[in-house]
């Protein structure tokens, strides 16, 4: 039985033509690609943002700036780690010089975490227009077939266009069609990212600024409130 598979698969790819072997290369850089990606956002850029702010937000509190950095730095690799240590670095330094040395950390290494997911939309595309090519080249060489050739050949030369323009269209798609899921999928585990950081390095700010206003840090885990008054603010505006 999986012999017989294998055979099929294969044969299915040898009648598609010419146009198959392009299309099985990007269904490999789709593969690599989502690989990649998925890896670097499981292990290299994974980490409890909140458990790590909430941290560096005790160390504050108790006036540990030093200890705070150290906590931050253990995740040099991680945009959120290096963002929030360039803030507690210049937390001697006036607000404004402190937001623009987060924002510029921001703009460094957050590009990493969005790396190569275009690449992923773009193969989408190129399969689709590959199939599609592989269609009007089956085409072409059966209407040949029709103009030109007489008797059996005809219809072998017939069956065999079709073959071509049949198999590379459902090929192309069976490769665009994950691809684009895919991106997607992985599109919301970057943006996921993009966004802690820009909360915790909002929330970081603002925490140093209810501290030198004489303003006690609460050390209490409050980032749920923030998410769920987020959430509410959101509704409320989808409702408007």
């Amino acid at each position: 039985m999986e012999h017989n598979i294998s055979f099929s698969i294969i044969d299915f790819i040898f009648k598609g033509g010419f146009f198959m072997w392009p299309l099985l290369a990007v269904s490999f850089l789709v593969v690599i690609i989502s690989i990649e990606r998925y890896l670097a956002y499981r292990f290299r850029f994974g980490i409890d943002g909140k458990r790590l702010f909430n941290q560096v937000k005790k160390y504050l509190a108790a006036g540990d700036n030093k200890r705070a950095l150290e906590a931050a730095r253990q995740y040099s690799t991680t945009p959120l780690g290096n963002v929030l240590a360039s803030g507690l670095e210049n937390v001697d330094q006036p607000i404004d010089e402190l937001d623009v040395a987060m924002e510029a950390e921001a703009l460094r290494h957050l590009p990493s975490v969005t790396d190569r997911l275009g690449y992923l939309s773009i193969l989408a595309n190129i399969s689709t227009l590959l199939g599609l090519l592989g269609t009007v080249s089956g085409l072409i060489a059966s209407f040949s077939a029709v103009g030109v050739e007489a008797g059996a050949a005809k219809g072998m030369l017939l069956a065999s266009g079709i073959a071509v323009a049949m198999n590379t269209t459902a090929f192309g798609l069976c490769i665009a069609i994950p691809t684009l899921l895919i991106h997607q999928f992985l599109s919301t585990r970057a943006n996921r990212i993009v966004d802690e950081v820009q909360h915790y390095a909002t929330e970081l700010k603002r925490i140093i600024q209810r501290s030198r206003s004489g303003g006690r840090i609460d050390t209490n885990d409050t980032d749920e409130e923030v998410s769920h008054a987020g959430a509410k603010k959101k509704a409320a505006a989808t409702v408007s």
